[in-house]
C-alpha cells in the first residue's frame, strides 16, 4: 500500500466501523505514512464539521480527550481511533472532521433537501450542495438494496442525506488539498461511501476530475479462508479481507 501510495493524493480507507482489525491496519498504515511522506493529513468521516475546532484544540494539546471525546461528540467506538489521532498529536499533523453535522444529515432525511436553504448563513461552511442523481442513478440503486428495499418506501430525502454526508467530505477532502498541494490526505470513512468509486468517490472526481486517488475496501469476509475475489474486484483499488472470528464486537 505505501508503494502504491506514493503517486496518490488521496487515499480513500474504507472499513466496517465496528472490525477492530481494520482499525489496527489504518493505524500502521498511517504511522507508515507519516515516515514515508513530508505531509500527510488525516481526515475523517467520525468527527463533524462543526467540531473542527474543539478537535484542533485537543491536537493542540490545549483540552484534554475526556473534553474531546464530550464536545467532539466522538462515536462510542472512538478507542478503536484515538491511536491515529493522538498519533497525529504526536506528529503535530492536522485531522480533518470531514463530515456534515449528524443533525443536518438527519433533518434532510427527515424533511428534504430543502430544507437546507433555510439554515442560517454561519451554517454553510458546515455542508455542501451537489447534484441531484437520475432515475436509474446505480448508486442510489446500491443504497436501496442496502437498506432491505425500504429505501423507496421511505421516499428521495434519505438517499439525500447519504449524498449530503458524501458530498460534504468529498468537499472537505477538496479543499484540504487545495491548501497543500503537497501533501496526502487519508480519509477513513464506512466502506459504503467509497466502495465500486460511488459515494465520496464519484463526488471527488466531480470536484476535482484529475485527482490521483487511491481506494481501500477493508471487511470482515464469511469467506475468508477460500476467498472469491472474483466476487470483491470491483470494490476498490486494494481488497483487505479481515477474519470475522477475530474481530471486537460492540
Amino acid at each position: 500500500i505505501i508503494r502504491l501510495s506514493e503517486k496518490a493524493q488521496v487515499i480513500l480507507f474504507g472499513e466496517e466501523h465496528n472490525d477492530s482489525l481494520a482499525h489496527a491496519l489504518q493505524s500502521q498504515l498511517y504511522k507508515n505514512l507519516i515516515n514515508q511522506r513530508r505531509n500527510v493529513i488525516l481526515s475523517m468521516e467520525m468527527f463533524e464539521r462543526d467540531v473542527q475546532l474543539v478537535l484542533d484544540e485537543y491536537l493542540a494539546g490545549l483540552i484534554s480527550e475526556s473534553s474531546l471525546i464530550k464536545e467532539g461528540r466522538t462515536w462510542t467506538n472512538y478507542a478503536d481511533y484515538a491511536p491515529l489521532v493522538n498519533l497525529a498529536k504526536k506528529n503535530n499533523r492536522r485531522v480533518l472532521a470531514a463530515n456534515v453535522p449528524g443533525r443536518y444529515a438527519s433533518m434532510v432525511s427527515r424533511k428534504g433537501i430543502g430544507t437546507l436553504k433555510f439554515l442560517d448563513k454561519k451554517a454553510s461552511s458546515y455542508f455542501t450542495y451537489f447534484e441531484l442523481p437520475g432515475e436509474n442513478d446505480r448508486y442510489h440503486k446500491k443504497f436501496n438494496a442496502a437498506m432491505g428495499g425500504h429505501g423507496h418506501s421511505m421516499g428521495p430525502s434519505v438517499f439525500h442525506a447519504q449524498l449530503l454526508r458524501d458530498a460534504t467530505m468529498a468537499e472537505s477532502i477538496v479543499n484540504a488539498w487545495k491548501k497543500n498541494r503537497d501533501s496526502l490526505i487519508l480519509h477513513l470513512t464506512g466502506r459504503f461511501h467509497t466502495d465500486e468509486d460511488l459515494g465520496t468517490v464519484s463526488e471527488l472526481k466531480k470536484r476535482k476530475k484529475k485527482l490521483r486517488i487511491l481506494t481501500i475496501s477493508c471487511f470482515p469476509a464469511m469467506d475468508f479462508e477460500t476467498p472469491d475475489w472474483s466476487a470483491y474486484e470491483n470494490l476498490a483499488d486494494i481488497i483487505i479481507l479481515t477474519d470475522p472470528k477475530s474481530r471486537k464486537t460492540y
